[in-house]
């Protein structure tokens, strides 16, 4: 059963939490969320609110659960998904799906990556919409109930917090959260690159 738009309707932080160890797939390719980071709607200078009319556009005409992809610095397709929180505000934003642990598709992913070593296919934002055939096409399709989603956590599951990377704005926020002890994560807990 995918999850559902009602796990969509909670704040960015809580969310990016609830993420870790659920499945994202795409067609036939498949790996458990190992890392994911939050963005708020309100007051986060990373946030592309903060700076992009057009995305809240899109947040007002886009329900919850719908996939919010973009181009990062001209050559990587970066996968987050919208959340509200009922609220407005800083109860809604998005949670960017960072790296995943691959579990089937794995040669599609190496095809697509160009990689064979199962740790450098998905560690990491732009890797993981490369490796699963996520691009700009995908804007805004529901990622609930589609060909691409989600699928509900299968165990329990110990999350790290740290701080956002990749950014220069409000970094100093600890919205990252890992899989604790994930080999597959893009960086380490406690480390900046």
């Amino acid at each position: 059963m995918h999850l559902e738009r009602e796990f969509f309707r909670r704040d960015p932080l809580t969310c990016s939490r609830k993420l870790i160890g659920c499945e994202l797939f795409a067609g036939e390719c498949a790996g458990i969320i190992v890392e994911t980071e939050a963005y708020s709607a309100e007051g986060d200078e990373a946030c592309h609110t903060f700076f992009r009319p057009s995305t809240r556009v899109f947040m007002s005409i886009h329900e919850p659960g719908a996939a919010y992809v973009y181009l990062n610095y001209g050559m990587y397709w970066l996968l987050n998904v919208l959340v509200k929180g009922g609220q407005g505000g800083a109860d809604d934003g998005f949670v960017l799906i960072r790296a995943v642990q691959p579990l089937r598709g794995l040669d599609l992913m190496r095809q697509r990556r160009g990689r064979s070593a199962l740790h450098q296919l998905c560690s990491g934002p732009g890797k993981l919409t490369q490796a699963f055939g996520i691009t700009g096409a995908d804007h805004g399709i529901n990622l609930c109930g589609g060909a691409i989603g989600f699928y509900p956590r299968q165990e329990r599951v110990e999350v790290e917090t740290c701080l956002r990377i990749g950014i220069t704005k409000a970094a100093h926020l600890p919205w990252r959260f890992l899989l604790k002890g994930s080999p597959f994560v893009s960086v380490a807990a406690g480390k900046r690159k």
